[in-house]
Protein backbone atom coordinates (compact mmCIF):
# COMPACT_ATOMS: atom_id res chain seq x y z
CA UNK A 1 0.00 0.00 0.00
CA UNK A 2 1.54 3.70 -0.63
CA UNK A 3 1.61 5.73 2.00
CA UNK A 4 0.50 9.54 1.93
CA UNK A 5 3.10 10.34 4.38
CA UNK A 6 5.73 12.50 3.35
CA UNK A 7 9.23 11.63 3.71
CA UNK A 8 10.48 15.05 4.75
CA UNK A 9 8.32 14.92 8.21
CA UNK A 10 10.80 11.94 9.53
CA UNK A 11 14.43 13.78 10.97
CA UNK A 12 17.47 13.14 8.62
CA UNK A 13 19.21 11.28 10.95
CA UNK A 14 16.17 8.16 11.64
CA UNK A 15 16.16 7.82 7.55
CA UNK A 16 19.89 7.78 7.82
CA UNK A 17 19.69 4.72 9.90
CA UNK A 18 16.66 3.14 8.20
CA UNK A 19 19.21 3.45 4.89
CA UNK A 20 22.33 2.05 6.81
CA UNK A 21 20.23 -0.95 7.92
CA UNK A 22 18.66 -1.64 4.07
CA UNK A 23 21.75 -0.74 2.54
CA UNK A 24 23.31 -3.89 4.65
CA UNK A 25 20.61 -6.31 3.29
CA UNK A 26 18.30 -6.16 6.30
CA UNK A 27 14.75 -4.87 6.32
CA UNK A 28 13.91 -1.33 8.31
CA UNK A 29 10.96 0.07 8.86
CA UNK A 30 9.07 3.18 11.13
CA UNK A 31 6.56 1.87 13.14
CA UNK A 32 4.43 1.88 15.81
CA UNK A 33 3.08 5.41 17.75
CA UNK A 34 5.72 7.11 15.50
CA UNK A 35 3.62 5.69 12.53
CA UNK A 36 0.07 6.85 14.14
CA UNK A 37 0.82 9.47 15.30
CA UNK A 38 2.05 10.92 11.81
CA UNK A 39 -1.07 9.65 9.61
CA UNK A 40 -2.83 12.02 12.60
CA UNK A 41 -0.64 15.07 11.44
CA UNK A 42 0.89 14.95 14.75
CA UNK A 43 4.44 16.70 15.31
CA UNK A 44 6.82 14.11 16.73
CA UNK A 45 9.91 13.68 17.79
CA UNK A 46 9.96 9.96 19.39
CA UNK A 47 10.64 7.48 16.46
CA UNK A 48 11.00 3.66 16.70
CA UNK A 49 12.51 1.17 13.86
CA UNK A 50 11.51 -2.68 13.73
CA UNK A 51 14.42 -4.67 11.71
CA UNK A 52 15.22 -7.85 10.73
CA UNK A 53 18.71 -7.29 11.72
CA UNK A 54 19.55 -9.15 14.86
CA UNK A 55 20.83 -6.87 17.46
CA UNK A 56 24.37 -7.99 16.98
CA UNK A 57 24.47 -7.26 13.54
CA UNK A 58 22.73 -3.67 14.98
CA UNK A 59 25.61 -2.92 17.21
CA UNK A 60 28.53 -4.30 13.97
CA UNK A 61 26.74 -1.50 12.02
CA UNK A 62 26.66 1.46 14.30
CA UNK A 63 29.51 1.58 16.52
CA UNK A 64 27.99 4.20 18.85
CA UNK A 65 24.83 2.10 19.62
CA UNK A 66 24.35 1.39 22.91
CA UNK A 67 23.10 -2.04 23.88
CA UNK A 68 19.87 -0.64 26.02
CA UNK A 69 17.22 -3.75 26.16
CA UNK A 70 19.55 -6.30 24.34
CA UNK A 71 17.40 -8.73 26.03
CA UNK A 72 13.99 -7.54 24.64
CA UNK A 73 16.37 -7.28 20.91
CA UNK A 74 16.32 -3.00 21.28
CA UNK A 75 19.64 -1.16 20.37
CA UNK A 76 19.77 2.74 21.24
CA UNK A 77 21.17 4.77 18.13
CA UNK A 78 22.03 8.34 19.40
CA UNK A 79 21.26 11.02 17.28
CA UNK A 80 21.31 14.49 16.44
CA UNK A 81 17.53 14.44 17.39
CA UNK A 82 17.99 12.36 20.20
CA UNK A 83 18.02 8.80 20.87
CA UNK A 84 16.31 6.15 18.33
CA UNK A 85 15.33 2.70 19.31
CA UNK A 86 16.10 -0.16 16.90
CA UNK A 87 14.18 -3.43 17.68
CA UNK A 88 14.28 -6.54 16.18
CA UNK A 89 11.23 -8.30 14.99
CA UNK A 90 9.41 -9.45 17.97
CA UNK A 91 8.18 -12.67 16.38
CA UNK A 92 10.13 -14.58 13.95
CA UNK A 93 12.23 -13.09 11.23
CA UNK A 94 9.08 -11.81 9.21
CA UNK A 95 7.73 -7.61 9.61
CA UNK A 96 4.05 -9.36 9.26
CA UNK A 97 4.79 -11.67 12.27
CA UNK A 98 6.04 -8.99 14.65
CA UNK A 99 3.16 -6.77 13.54
CA UNK A 100 0.74 -9.16 14.42
CA UNK A 101 2.21 -9.20 18.17
CA UNK A 102 1.88 -5.86 18.74
CA UNK A 103 -1.14 -4.40 21.05
CA UNK A 104 -3.46 -2.41 18.80
CA UNK A 105 -4.00 -2.26 15.12
CA UNK A 106 -3.20 1.72 15.60
CA UNK A 107 0.08 1.08 17.05
CA UNK A 108 0.53 -2.05 14.04
CA UNK A 109 1.06 -0.12 11.06
CA UNK A 110 4.90 -0.42 9.33
CA UNK A 111 6.11 2.48 6.65
CA UNK A 112 9.11 2.84 4.90
CA UNK A 113 10.28 6.52 4.11
CA UNK A 114 11.95 5.89 1.45
CA UNK A 115 10.04 3.40 -0.69
CA UNK A 116 6.59 5.10 0.70
CA UNK A 117 5.19 1.69 1.37
CA UNK A 118 2.70 0.83 3.72
CA UNK A 119 2.12 -2.27 5.40
CA UNK A 120 -1.46 -2.47 7.57
CA UNK A 121 -2.38 -5.75 8.07
CA UNK A 122 -4.98 -5.36 10.73
CA UNK A 123 -6.73 -2.13 9.65
CA UNK A 124 -5.12 0.09 11.81
CA UNK A 125 -5.80 3.30 9.67
CA UNK A 126 -9.01 2.67 8.53
CA UNK A 127 -9.44 2.23 12.71
CA UNK A 128 -7.93 5.60 13.78
CA UNK A 129 -9.64 7.75 10.99
CA UNK A 130 -13.15 5.81 12.43
CA UNK A 131 -11.99 6.60 16.28
CA UNK A 132 -12.02 2.95 16.94
CA UNK A 133 -9.33 1.37 19.39
CA UNK A 134 -8.82 -2.32 18.85
CA UNK A 135 -6.57 -5.52 19.50
CA UNK A 136 -4.67 -6.45 16.75
CA UNK A 137 -6.36 -10.43 16.89
CA UNK A 138 -7.82 -11.19 20.22
CA UNK A 139 -8.08 -9.05 22.42
CA UNK A 140 -7.01 -11.58 25.65
CA UNK A 141 -4.22 -12.99 23.62
CA UNK A 142 -2.64 -9.80 23.42
CA UNK A 143 -3.04 -8.57 27.55
CA UNK A 144 -1.94 -12.30 27.84
CA UNK A 145 1.30 -11.37 26.11
CA UNK A 146 1.54 -8.54 28.20
CA UNK A 147 -0.58 -7.37 30.84
CA UNK A 148 0.08 -3.79 30.93
CA UNK A 149 -1.77 -3.40 27.48
CA UNK A 150 -4.64 -3.80 29.90
CA UNK A 151 -3.99 -0.27 31.10
CA UNK A 152 -2.55 0.95 28.36
CA UNK A 153 -5.96 0.54 26.21
CA UNK A 154 -7.46 3.33 28.53
CA UNK A 155 -4.06 5.59 28.30
CA UNK A 156 -4.52 5.31 24.41
CA UNK A 157 -8.08 5.76 24.28
CA UNK A 158 -7.42 9.00 26.66
CA UNK A 159 -4.81 10.28 24.91
CA UNK A 160 -6.35 9.47 21.35
CA UNK A 161 -9.64 9.77 21.81
CA UNK A 162 -10.51 6.37 20.74
CA UNK A 163 -13.59 4.47 21.53
CA UNK A 164 -12.80 0.52 22.66
CA UNK A 165 -14.38 -1.96 20.47
CA UNK A 166 -16.75 -4.50 22.58
CA UNK A 167 -13.83 -7.39 23.48
CA UNK A 168 -11.41 -4.57 24.63
CA UNK A 169 -13.07 -4.00 28.80
CA UNK A 170 -14.01 -7.69 29.11
CA UNK A 171 -10.06 -8.94 28.61
CA UNK A 172 -9.24 -5.71 30.96
CA UNK A 173 -11.39 -7.33 33.48
CA UNK A 174 -9.64 -10.61 32.72
CA UNK A 175 -6.15 -9.33 33.11
CA UNK A 176 -6.50 -7.90 36.43
CA UNK A 177 -4.59 -10.65 37.90
CA UNK A 178 -2.22 -10.72 36.20
CA UNK A 179 -1.67 -6.99 35.65
CA UNK A 180 -0.72 -6.93 39.41
CA UNK A 181 2.37 -8.81 39.07
CA UNK A 182 3.39 -6.24 36.34
CA UNK A 183 6.51 -4.21 38.05
CA UNK A 184 5.39 -0.81 39.38
CA UNK A 185 7.82 1.35 37.31
CA UNK A 186 5.90 0.55 34.31
CA UNK A 187 2.37 0.91 35.79
CA UNK A 188 3.34 4.29 36.94
CA UNK A 189 4.60 5.89 33.48
CA UNK A 190 1.04 5.14 32.33
CA UNK A 191 -0.59 6.45 34.93
CA UNK A 192 1.66 9.20 34.34
CA UNK A 193 0.34 9.42 30.74
CA UNK A 194 -3.19 9.03 31.36
CA UNK A 195 -3.88 11.26 34.00
CA UNK A 196 -2.35 14.30 31.82
CA UNK A 197 -4.41 12.87 28.56
CA UNK A 198 -7.16 14.83 27.42
CA UNK A 199 -10.05 12.06 28.29
CA UNK A 200 -8.62 10.97 31.15
CA UNK A 201 -12.89 11.04 32.93
CA UNK A 202 -13.38 7.95 30.46
CA UNK A 203 -10.62 6.54 31.07
CA UNK A 204 -10.55 6.51 34.60
CA UNK A 205 -14.49 5.53 34.08
CA UNK A 206 -13.13 2.50 31.82
CA UNK A 207 -10.47 1.32 34.46
CA UNK A 208 -13.21 2.00 37.12
CA UNK A 209 -15.40 -0.58 35.71
CA UNK A 210 -12.93 -2.97 35.14
CA UNK A 211 -11.73 -3.21 38.73
CA UNK A 212 -8.29 -2.28 37.60
CA UNK A 213 -8.25 1.03 39.41
CA UNK A 214 -9.56 -0.62 42.61
CA UNK A 215 -6.19 -2.55 42.40
CA UNK A 216 -4.21 0.36 41.95
CA UNK A 217 -5.48 2.62 43.64
CA UNK A 218 -8.27 1.92 46.22
CA UNK A 219 -10.97 4.33 48.14
CA UNK A 220 -10.47 7.66 44.79
CA UNK A 221 -13.61 9.36 45.00
CA UNK A 222 -16.12 8.79 41.76
CA UNK A 223 -15.79 12.66 41.08
CA UNK A 224 -12.10 11.71 40.20
CA UNK A 225 -12.29 11.82 36.66
CA UNK A 226 -14.32 14.66 36.43
CA UNK A 227 -12.29 17.23 38.74
CA UNK A 228 -9.16 16.43 37.26
CA UNK A 229 -10.32 16.98 33.99
CA UNK A 230 -10.75 20.66 34.63
CA UNK A 231 -7.54 21.01 35.94
CA UNK A 232 -3.95 22.31 34.31
CA UNK A 233 -1.81 19.28 33.13
CA UNK A 234 -0.04 19.40 36.24
CA UNK A 235 0.92 16.00 37.48
CA UNK A 236 1.28 16.45 40.88
CA UNK A 237 -1.96 18.35 40.95
CA UNK A 238 -4.14 15.95 39.05
CA UNK A 239 -2.40 12.92 40.40
CA UNK A 240 -3.31 14.72 44.54
CA UNK A 241 -7.35 15.16 42.57
CA UNK A 242 -7.06 11.36 41.51
CA UNK A 243 -6.23 10.29 45.50
CA UNK A 244 -8.02 12.39 47.63
CA UNK A 245 -9.53 10.57 50.27
CA UNK A 246 -7.05 7.68 49.82
CA UNK A 247 -3.50 6.62 51.76
CA UNK A 248 -2.24 8.82 48.87
CA UNK A 249 1.12 8.32 50.50
CA UNK A 250 1.29 4.55 50.74
CA UNK A 251 0.02 4.42 47.09
CA UNK A 252 2.56 6.13 45.02
CA UNK A 253 5.39 4.71 47.03
CA UNK A 254 4.07 1.61 45.87
CA UNK A 255 3.98 2.90 42.34
CA UNK A 256 7.54 4.32 42.72
CA UNK A 257 7.39 7.81 42.51
CA UNK A 258 10.04 10.19 43.22
CA UNK A 259 9.90 10.63 47.03
CA UNK A 260 9.76 14.48 46.30
CA UNK A 261 6.11 14.19 44.32
CA UNK A 262 5.11 11.83 46.98
CA UNK A 263 5.48 14.32 49.88
CA UNK A 264 3.92 17.55 47.37
CA UNK A 265 0.82 15.26 46.43
CA UNK A 266 0.48 14.10 50.23
CA UNK A 267 0.90 17.48 51.33
CA UNK A 268 -2.39 18.63 49.29
CA UNK A 269 -4.68 15.50 50.11
CA UNK A 270 -4.36 16.26 53.31
CA UNK A 271 -4.70 19.83 53.42
CA UNK A 272 -7.50 19.44 51.08
CA UNK A 273 -10.00 20.63 50.96
CA UNK A 274 -8.61 24.63 51.71
CA UNK A 275 -11.98 25.72 53.72
CA UNK A 276 -12.95 28.97 55.54
CA UNK A 277 -14.74 26.96 58.45
CA UNK A 278 -11.56 25.42 59.21
CA UNK A 279 -8.94 28.06 59.14
CA UNK A 280 -11.11 29.84 62.03
CA UNK A 281 -9.00 33.60 61.84
CA UNK A 282 -6.59 35.42 60.11
CA UNK A 283 -4.30 34.28 61.80
CA UNK A 284 -4.92 30.59 60.99
CA UNK A 285 -4.51 31.83 57.39
CA UNK A 286 -1.77 33.55 58.14
CA UNK A 287 -0.14 30.29 59.45
CA UNK A 288 -0.99 28.27 56.58
CA UNK A 289 0.68 30.69 54.29
CA UNK A 290 3.92 30.96 56.16
CA UNK A 291 4.11 27.09 56.45
CA UNK A 292 3.27 25.89 52.63
CA UNK A 293 4.27 28.96 50.93
CA UNK A 294 2.53 30.67 48.04
CA UNK A 295 2.71 28.23 45.23
CA UNK A 296 1.22 25.22 47.68
CA UNK A 297 -1.82 28.00 48.66
CA UNK A 298 -2.32 28.12 45.02
CA UNK A 299 -2.57 24.21 44.56
CA UNK A 300 -4.98 23.75 46.97
CA UNK A 301 -7.25 26.69 45.54
CA UNK A 302 -6.70 25.28 42.16
CA UNK A 303 -7.69 21.90 43.57
CA UNK A 304 -10.88 23.41 45.51
CA UNK A 305 -12.29 25.09 42.29
CA UNK A 306 -11.35 22.22 40.21
CA UNK A 307 -13.91 20.16 42.99
CA UNK A 308 -16.53 22.88 43.07
CA UNK A 309 -16.49 23.15 39.10
CA UNK A 310 -16.75 19.28 38.73
CA UNK A 311 -19.97 19.19 40.69
CA UNK A 312 -21.60 22.23 39.56
CA UNK A 313 -24.07 20.39 36.89
CA UNK A 314 -25.65 18.63 39.67
CA UNK A 315 -25.65 21.22 42.63
CA UNK A 316 -26.22 24.05 41.20
CA UNK A 317 -27.11 26.03 44.25
CA UNK A 318 -24.49 24.62 46.20
CA UNK A 319 -21.56 24.72 44.18
CA UNK A 320 -22.53 28.53 44.12
CA UNK A 321 -22.50 28.18 47.67
CA UNK A 322 -19.34 27.15 47.80
CA UNK A 323 -17.64 29.38 44.97
CA UNK A 324 -18.87 32.85 47.22
CA UNK A 325 -16.92 30.72 50.56
CA UNK A 326 -13.84 30.45 48.57
CA UNK A 327 -13.91 33.77 47.38
CA UNK A 328 -14.19 35.50 50.67
CA UNK A 329 -11.03 32.65 51.62
CA UNK A 330 -9.01 34.30 48.59
CA UNK A 331 -9.79 37.95 49.98
CA UNK A 332 -8.00 36.68 53.68
CA UNK A 333 -5.36 34.61 51.87
CA UNK A 334 -4.01 37.66 49.64
CA UNK A 335 -4.54 39.78 53.32
CA UNK A 336 -2.18 37.75 54.44
CA UNK A 337 -0.27 37.37 51.14
CA UNK A 338 0.67 40.77 51.28
CA UNK A 339 1.93 40.93 55.07
CA UNK A 340 4.88 39.97 52.99
CA UNK A 341 7.94 38.80 54.98
CA UNK A 342 9.96 39.98 58.00
CA UNK A 343 11.00 43.41 57.78
CA UNK A 344 14.38 42.30 59.13
CA UNK A 345 16.90 39.57 58.23
CA UNK A 346 19.26 37.36 60.17
CA UNK A 347 22.15 40.13 60.28
CA UNK A 348 20.27 42.42 62.45
CA UNK A 349 18.99 39.72 64.51
CA UNK A 350 22.97 39.13 65.51
CA UNK A 351 23.37 42.71 65.52
CA UNK A 352 20.41 43.31 68.37
CA UNK A 353 21.27 40.15 70.12
CA UNK A 354 24.93 40.21 69.57
CA UNK A 355 25.14 36.76 68.93
CA UNK A 356 27.23 34.93 66.08
CA UNK A 357 25.24 32.51 63.35
CA UNK A 358 23.64 29.60 64.83
CA UNK A 359 20.35 27.80 66.23
CA UNK A 360 19.67 31.53 68.26
CA UNK A 361 19.23 33.34 64.96
CA UNK A 362 16.89 30.97 63.61
CA UNK A 363 14.59 30.71 67.02
CA UNK A 364 14.90 34.60 66.88
CA UNK A 365 13.65 34.49 63.36
CA UNK A 366 10.85 32.18 64.03
CA UNK A 367 9.58 33.76 67.19
CA UNK A 368 9.73 36.77 65.54
CA UNK A 369 7.61 35.63 62.12
CA UNK A 370 5.12 34.00 64.99
CA UNK A 371 4.21 37.63 66.51
CA UNK A 372 3.32 39.12 62.87
CA UNK A 373 1.51 36.50 62.06
CA UNK A 374 -0.88 37.36 64.93
CA UNK A 375 -0.05 40.74 64.62
CA UNK A 376 0.91 42.10 60.68
CA UNK A 377 0.95 45.77 62.22
CA UNK A 378 4.07 44.77 64.34
CA UNK A 379 6.00 44.13 60.79
CA UNK A 380 8.42 46.99 60.91
CA UNK A 381 12.07 46.96 61.80
CA UNK A 382 11.61 48.98 65.16
CA UNK A 383 8.73 47.08 66.17
CA UNK A 384 10.53 43.60 65.26
CA UNK A 385 13.64 45.06 67.16
CA UNK A 386 12.53 46.09 70.25
CA UNK A 387 10.46 42.64 70.12
CA UNK A 388 13.97 41.01 70.28
CA UNK A 389 15.04 43.18 73.00
CA UNK A 390 11.91 42.76 75.28
CA UNK A 391 13.08 38.63 74.89
CA UNK A 392 16.60 38.71 75.54
CA UNK A 393 16.42 41.36 78.49
CA UNK A 394 18.03 39.88 81.73
CA UNK A 395 20.19 36.91 81.76
CA UNK A 396 20.85 35.44 78.38
CA UNK A 397 19.93 31.41 79.35
CA UNK A 398 19.10 29.22 76.63
CA UNK A 399 17.73 32.16 74.45
CA UNK A 400 17.61 30.00 71.26
CA UNK A 401 15.24 27.54 73.63
CA UNK A 402 13.11 30.13 74.99
CA UNK A 403 12.30 31.83 71.92
CA UNK A 404 11.49 28.45 70.23
CA UNK A 405 9.17 27.71 72.63
CA UNK A 406 6.44 29.82 71.18
CA UNK A 407 3.84 28.37 69.92
CA UNK A 408 3.47 28.58 65.99
CA UNK A 409 1.25 25.78 64.30
CA UNK A 410 -2.60 25.30 65.02
CA UNK A 411 -3.67 21.44 64.13
CA UNK A 412 -2.27 18.40 63.98
CA UNK A 413 1.35 17.97 62.84
CA UNK A 414 2.44 17.06 59.12
CA UNK A 415 3.59 13.78 58.51
CA UNK A 416 6.75 13.88 57.03
CA UNK A 417 7.48 11.06 53.90
CA UNK A 418 11.12 9.07 55.50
Amino acid sequence: MTSPLRADAVPGSVRDALQVLQAAGHEAWLVGGCVRDLLRGVAIDDFDVATSASPEAVLALFPKAVPTGIRHGTVMLPTREGPLDVTSFRAGPTLQGDLAHRDFTVNAIAWNPASGELVDPSGGAQDLAAGRLCAVGSASDRFGEDPLRALRAARISAALGLEPEASIEPAMRQARATLRGVARERVRREIEALLIAPGVATALALLRRTGIEADIAPGTAADAGLVIAVLPRDLPLRLAAWLRGTHAESILLRLRFPRRVVAEVARMVALHPIDGRRLRGDVDVRRLVARIGEAGIAQLLTLREAEIAATAASEAGGAATQRSALAALRDRIDRAQRAGALAIDGATVMATLSCPPGPEVGAALHFLTDRILQDPTLNTRASLIALLEAKGDGPRRGLAVDLGDTPHHTGPPEKEIQ
